[in-house]
């Protein structure tokens, strides 16, 4: 990796729980120092990075974002404020110069994504976005499932995004809101969308969907089910909820013309998988699998591994996400979750929303002509 005779500066904006993870990971990655915070309110800043553990006594706080746009010792901007605040920023930063760490949803609608794109193509800054899950040890090795062959062509891909969140979460106030949180799809299940596109290596072309409210206090419904026509005549379905009564769930389910993966269950129809050559050919050192039965006593291969199962934000892999955006920084090169790449995921939420809004009606994909 090319080094630099500084480490690259990083600015912070919005300093709150998910913030906290950025922090963190961008004081382990030895090529980058945090330099600046911007935030609203700086004592409330100040007590958030005491509640999280993180000593950052060198860096400036400032309640302006041109400060942060402005200071010549900033490379990189972490934008984690709320959702309504995302694009504007990351427009502002790229026009600057900045390269950015940026916060799901990149932008609310297909304005906002519009801006977005262009701005960073003027720029030619280096961007990623944090549909961390990517990056965790399950979807990684569900995705070189498929790559690799092991499933055989993808016939139907399953995703679900379900998380009880009310006034426990620090970011109620807003991301309660139209105006913020905008629909349950963009605040939160677009994870389960780019799960969906990533792990399948499918495009939805169409989105048909449906949508209702049960959990008092949001100003928009609630729980979303999302049909979808892919790519190569394969069929996709996306759930997200914040109703369903039972701990954070993140399923995926892929199901291939030769094998099935549900959740950490591999599994054929008339010829077992070969669990030896499976553990033999698998490069990843943080998942192992193990020959099993179902319940009726069929032969199964189970996935052992971290799973997506945790709301916690300090159980999502940052780390390595911030460490691939500062590689690329300084390789000069593009990210694997770039803008580009995530106003795909974002274009299919934004579609899922419309079809809801108008009863069903399917919506071709994608929304926005490159």
């Amino acid at each position: 990796m090319p080094t630099v005779d500084r480490k690259l500066g990083v600015a912070i904006s919005g300093i709150g729980w998910c913030a906290s993870q950025h922090i963190a990971a961008f004081l382990r990655n030895p090529h980058t120092q945090v330099t600046w915070l911007c935030a609203r309110d700086p004592a409330r800043a100040r007590a958030n990075l005491e509640r999280y553990g993180l000593q950052l006594p060198d860096a400036r706080i400032t309640t302006r974002y041109e400060d942060v746009l402005a200071a010549s010792d900033v490379d990189i901007v972490s934008i984690a404020t709320p959702n309504h605040l995302h694009a504007a920023e990351a427009v502002a930063a790229a026009a600057a110069g900045k390269h950015l760490l940026l916060e799901k949803p990149t932008g609310l609608d297909v304005d906002e994504l519009v801006r977005i794109r262009d701005a960073v193509r003027r720029a030619r800054v280096r961007t990623i976005v944090s549909f961390e899950l990517r990056f965790n040890p399950y979807l990684k090795f569900v995705r070189w499932l498929r790559t690799e062959g092991w499933l055989g062509d993808i016939r139907f891909a399953r995703t679900q995004y379900l998380s009880h969140v009310t006034d426990w979460y620090s970011g109620w106030n807003w991301v309660r809101t139209r105006a913020s949180g905008r629909s349950h799809l963009l605040a939160a299940g677009c994870h389960a969308v780019d799960a969906l596109r990533w792990c399948s290596g499918l495009e939805p072309i169409a989105v048909s969907a449906f949508h209702t409210r049960f959990t008092e206090g949001y100003e928009y419904p609630t729980s979303i089910v999302a049909n979808m026509t892919l790519e190569r005549s394969a069929l996709g379905h996306v759930t997200s909820s914040t109703d369903f009564m039972l701990p954070y769930t993140f399923l995926v389910e892929l199901m291939g013309d030769r094998a099935t993966v549900r959740h950490d269950i591999l599994q054929s129809l008339d010829r077992p998988l070969d669990a030896a050559a499976l553990a033999a050919a698998n490069p990843f050192a943080d998942v192992s699998i193990e020959p099993a039965a179902d319940d009726a006593g069929r032969p199964v291969i189970r996935i052992r591994c971290v799973m997506p199962d945790s709301v916690d934000v300090a159980h999502h892999p940052f780390q390595v996400e911030i460490d691939e955006l500062v590689a690329c920084v300084l390789d000069d090169r593009e990210t694997s979750i770039s803008v580009f790449d995530a106003q795909k995921t974002m274009e299919a939420c934004l579609a899922a929303d419309r079809s809801a809004e108008r009863g069903g009606e399917p919506i071709a994909l994608p929304l926005i002509a490159d």
